[in-house]
C-alpha cells in the first residue's frame, strides 16, 4: 500500500496527499479526504478542509468509523486561498458523498 495518493480536480490540476491517522495530524491547516479503494482507483467519500488537522481530527475519525476499510489522506497547505480554491476544485472534480470548507 503506498502513502500517496495523486487527486485530480475539475481543473485538471493534480494533488498529491500522504496517508495520515487522526491521532498523528498535525496542527497546521490542510486539506483532507477519506477514500476506499485501491490508489489507482480510489472512491472518495468526504472531502474537507480546516485550519487546523489536529483540532478535525475528532470529525475526520467520526467520519472514518462510519465507513469500514476507509483511509485518511492529507495534503497540507497553509494558505487558505489556496487552500479554499483546491477543496473547491477537488470536490467539482470527484463528487464526494460528503463535503465541507470548515472541519474545524
Amino acid at each position: 500500500m503506498t502513502d500517496f495518493v495523486e487527486l485530480q480536480g475539475a481543473s485538471g490540476a493534480s494533488y498529491r496527499f500522504r496517508r495520515a491517522v487522526p491521532g498523528d495530524l498535525p496542527a497546521m491547516a490542510g486539506n483532507a479526504v477519506i477514500a476506499t479503494g485501491v490508489p489507482a482507483r480510489l472512491k472518495v467519500l468526504f472531502c474537507g478542509s480546516a485550519r487546523s488537522l489536529a483540532q478535525a481530527a475528532s470529525t475526520l475519525s467520526q467520519t472514518l468509523s462510519a465507513h469500514k476499510g476507509a483511509r485518511l489522506y492529507v495534503r497540507l497547505n497553509v494558505a487558505r486561498t489556496t487552500r479554499d480554491a483546491e477543496h473547491a476544485d477537488l470536490v467539482a472534480g470527484l463528487n464526494p458523498e460528503a463535503h465541507t470548507g470548515d472541519l474545524d
